[in-house]
């Protein structure tokens, strides 16, 4: 049973049967998790004097059996006969601070580490990614330079990602496969979309140097241009990347991502607590005759009348 708590010093209080409107979402383009539920109020009755006591800073856990939030509250709009509380996890705190570092040929696995240290935020499974970075970031957030630096692994490797938090702890993992029913549990009519309006099927690889006008590398499919017309992207590096092979390596794995039909779909499911952006899982849409594997992009979990339900963005991966 799914249980919330609140935290406020040392007093911890279940209020799972006096919440309403529980919300629990995640997101590949936002990162983190936010959650928001509401709390009935009647000024002046001793019987909802709890609510009256909630104050933004107090701290949310969600659990069921294993816990699967845990943030802060920052934001409470109080109405005549409610709470509306948004809350959000730790990631809230690498969006909100600015830092200035400088990254000598360092391992991405050991640059997030010390990014997430100089804030004070626990680490726990810190995957080994081999990518070097060497850069300087002058007034950017250390949720803007880890999310760049995942980028730079990306099209240098191909490979994705995603930073996650287990209970106050930061995990940087891989996005990983999952095995959970979906396929049987879809309700209502799912959406679907195709589309090619961000399709690139030439990738040109350049200097950021604007008095360097050389090509590095191309990687072109010829049979996407004859079908879909010249799509082509520009890409520019460092000028000191000067080992082709990593330069060639780039247009490729930018070309694999990009020269593609985007298939996306919406849909709701009956909930799972191991659902959440950045999962990848096998699913069959029956309406639509697709079975593939899907990247989750983001997930809400809801529980009206008791029950549980996940609304879900996903992209055939």
């Amino acid at each position: 049973m799914h249980k919330l708590k609140l935290i406020q010093g040392d007093i911890v209080t279940d209020i799972t049967n006096i919440a309403g409107n529980i919300s629990l979402s995640t997101s590949i383009d936002t990162l983190g998790a936010s959650f928001n539920f509401s709390m009935p109020r009647n000024f002046g009755d001793s019987n909802y004097i709890l609510t009256e006591t909630i104050k933004v800073g107090d701290i949310i856990k969600f659990q069921n059996e294993r816990n699967l939030f845990t943030g802060i509250i920052v934001d409470m709009d109080t109405l005549k006969f409610s709470k509306e509380i948004k809350c959000f996890d730790f990631y809230f705190y690498l969006n909100k601070n600015k830092v200035i570092k400088q990254f000598n040929s360092l391992n991405a696995s050991s640059c997030i580490e010390s990014l997430l240290k100089s804030i004070g935020a626990k680490t726990g499974k810190i995957e080994a990614i081999a990518t070097s970075i060497d850069k300087i970031y002058k007034n950017n957030t250390v949720a803007e330079i880890i999310d760049d630096i995942l980028k730079i692994v990306n099209e240098e490797t191909g490979k994705k990602y995603i930073l996650e938090i287990e209970n106050t702890t930061f995990n940087l993992v891989s996005h990983k496969k999952i095995k959970v029913q979906v396929t049987n549990n879809i309700f209502g009519m799912p959406a679907l979309t195709e589309s090619i309006a961000d399709m690139k099927n030439i990738v040109l690889i350049v200097s950021n140097d604007s008095e360097d006008e050389s090509i590095y590398a191309k990687a072109e499919d010829k049979e996407s241009i004859k079908k879909y017309g010249m799509l082509q992207e520009v890409i520019e590096v460092d000028p000191d990347k000067d080992d082709i092979s990593k330069v060639r390596n780039i247009a490729s794995q930018k070309l694999k991502e990009l020269n593609k039909v985007l298939t996306t779909s919406s849909l709701d499911a009956l909930g799972n607590d191991d659902l959440r952006a950045g999962r990848l899982l096998d699913i069959e849409i029956k309406e639509f005759g697709i079975k593939d594997e899907f990247l989750i992009k983001s997930c809400t979990h809801t529980f009206p009348k008791g029950n549980h339900i996940c609304s879900l963005e996903l992209e055939v991966n």
